[in-house]
């Protein structure tokens, strides 16, 4: 398999397009599922953005590893034969770094790079060599070779290395989710296909399966909960590199089913069986998990981290220290014991998502800097 592909359109892939419209570069990087930059840009390929730019997709499976010449040699004449008029990279690490400089050296004018997150937030990513190389190398290149910069959260526009780049920073496009109009709609259906009863009370909680997204944690604050009338279960969607000893820690927790379900692309149907959500990363910018389990009315039970406290300011959950397993434990049980109490604060996250992260909320912003881009105005 490829490692790579660009798609023209129907432009073919040796001639330039056609320019009725704009033509912007969409990179992204993984597989469908894993991660929320490649979840953004699938949205908005779907979206009617599409009827006012020309979206040419550049799309990597799998990251680069080392510098990548055979990648740069690939996707620098692609460039060259596109001609785009802004090329949108969406992330650092090395995948953002070869992106932007495939564009830089195809001659691209514009050049936006996402911010959401950074290699300097990951505790486990291999020789301490490599996080350095990322962290002092190839994150800032990937910034200084960009034209504009902008975040996913205002959290991480706050962030030293991005104000260093003030005179790049274009705002903030927050994620965005679609926002079912009746979130409990497919509840009974998307329960029995589970086999929960009415009565059960299910966590979920989507996510990679890695040490970061605090699932030693999640663990620890399980085993604490007191015992309840009837079945708790919690639903884990998601795979990742520490599958096995994730899974290990939480086969020890008594008095709680857990279910791991890899990765998903039912994720909606999973939210709607589910009656709260629970998300203990350790770090975090703009979590598109978080976004639609609100979206889908859970109350949600979090760590105070990123983008996490600016989402939950207005209500829609319980912020609790990073790390702190009593803290969760103590979070979690009076949700967990109170469906009032569930349906509650559910809705008010409802409200949150529907106003501030929806689908519609999120182009419009992009759209935006878009626009100011072409102008010459950002």
């Amino acid at each position: 398999m490829k490692s790579s592909n660009l798609s023209i359109g129907q432009n073919g892939p040796n001639r330039p397009p056609v320019r009725s419209r704009p033509v912007v570069v969409q990179h992204s990087a993984g597989r469908p599922g894993a991660n929320g930059p490649l979840t953004a840009v699938e949205r908005v390929l779907a979206s009617p953005l599409a009827e006012r730019y020309e979206f040419v997709r550049m799309h990597q499976v799998g990251g680069n590893g080392a510098l990548n010449t055979s990648l740069l040699r690939e996707w620098i004449p692609l460039l060259r034969r596109v001609r785009p008029d802004v090329v949108h990279v969406r992330g650092l690490q090395n995948e953002g770094f070869h992106a932007v400089l495939a564009a830089r050296m195809a001659g691209c004018p514009r050049i936006l790079v996402t911010v959401h997150g950074t290699v300097r937030d990951l505790r486990h990513v291999g020789p301490s060599w490599r996080r350095r190389l990322l962290v002092h190398g190839a994150e800032p290149a990937t910034l200084r070779m960009a034209s504009h910069v902008a975040t996913v959260c205002e959290y991480a526009a706050g962030r030293d290395f991005v104000r260093q780049q003030a005179e790049k920073f274009v705002g903030v496009i927050p994620n965005g989710v679609p926002v079912p109009a009746d979130p409990s709609a497919a509840r009974s259906r998307a329960r029995a296909a589970l086999g929960m009863a009415e009565d059960d009370v299910v966590m979920i909680t989507v996510a990679r399966l890695t040490w970061d997204k605090g699932f030693r944690v999640l663990a620890d604050a399980l085993c604490r909960l007191p015992p309840q009338v009837g079945r708790r279960v919690l639903l884990i969607a998601g795979d990742g590199p520490d599958r096995s000893g994730i899974a290990a820690a939480l086969a020890r927790v008594g008095g709680t089913e857990v279910r791991l379900l890899g990765n998903r692309l039912d994720v909606p149907d999973l939210l709607s069986a589910a009656d709260v959500f629970v998300f203990p990363t350790l770090h975090e910018n703009l979590s598109n998990a978080l976004l639609e389990a609100m979206a889908h009315a859970l109350p949600v039970v979090a760590s105070a981290v990123g983008g996490n406290v600016e989402v939950l300011r207005s209500g829609g959950g319980r912020l609790v220290p990073a790390g702190d397993a009593g803290e969760l434990a103590a979070a979690l049980w009076p949700l967990l014991a109170d469906a009032g109490e569930r349906r509650h604060m559910g809705q008010t996250g409802y409200k949150v998502v529907h106003d501030g992260y929806s689908l519609q909320v999120m182009l419009g912003a992009l759209d935006g800097v878009y626009r100011r881009m072409l102008e010459g105005e950002a």
